[in-house]
């Protein structure tokens, strides 16, 4: 049986979804808001998702935010709605929707493009550039989530890695805790918390992110915003202060 996640708030557009594939082979699961349904992606395996444009498209809600750190893609995402312009249809591509069928919906179109977007993940693409993150002695493959530091591998968990592959394929920019909470554990900062800070000690004291390998993991704290970390190269200075 094909089991298809489904995400949204309107009950007339979740019937219309189950009208388009009342084949007895299919399953439709309803999720109301995308941590849901980033859990339940975690837990279970789905054959496609399909999203709301109306419950929002934005690259840090956990359902986006997930794709942009796992390697392991097994289900198309489908985007289903009413967009402004132009732009917005790209954006929606930007944060991670592999394709996107506009309102007034067409039944017979929903059905094919879904079924078009299932055949394309049956089988594995070609490793693309965006699924390799380069910074100095670094590298890092998004699709077999290893970790190569001067040639030499090491050894991450699933969700150490997946930390890594936001901080790195993002280097120079500040993630917040928030963000870091939302992608990897589909969950907030504050049910996170301490297990968000020891991930990220371990994951510095791996890779060894202090700055001796030319590359340095440094957080910022404020008192009026979120503390957030960033990875930068490490430029050498005539000397060094304490």
């Amino acid at each position: 049986m094909l089991k298809f996640a489904v995400m949204t708030t309107s009950s007339s557009l979740f019937n219309l979804i189950c009208q388009c594939f009342r084949d007895d082979t299919i399953e439709c699961c309803r999720f109301l808001d995308d941590v849901a349904l980033s859990r339940a992606i975690y837990r279970e395996d789905y054959h496609a998702i399909l999203v709301d444009a109306a419950t929002g498209i934005d690259a840090t809600r956990a359902v986006f935010a997930r794709r942009a750190c796992y390697g392991d893609r097994r289900a198309p995402l489908i985007v289903i709605g009413a967009f402004a312009d132009r732009d917005s249809i790209e954006r929606a591509f930007e944060v991670g929707a592999d394709d996107v069928v506009l309102s007034p919906i067409d039944q017979g179109e929903l059905e094919v493009r879904t079924y078009q977007a299932l055949r394309r993940f049956q089988s594995p693409p070609p490793l693309q550039s965006e699924d390799r993150a380069e910074l100095g002695p670094y590298r890092l493959d998004r699709r077999t989530g290893t970790v190569l530091v001067d040639e030499r591998e090491i050894r991450l968990t699933v969700r150490e890695f997946a930390i890594a592959w936001l901080l790195f394929s993002r280097a120079g920019e500040y993630v917040s805790r928030r963000q870091i909470a939302g992608a990897i554990w589909s969950s907030t900062e504050d049910i996170v918390g301490r297990t968000l800070e020891q991930h990220i000690y371990k994951l510095r004291k791996k890779l060894g992110l202090n700055g001796a390998s030319g590359v340095q993991l440094r957080t910022m704290y404020a008192t009026d915003i979120a503390s957030s970390c960033a990875m930068a190269r490490r430029m050498p200075t005539p000397s060094s202060r304490g």
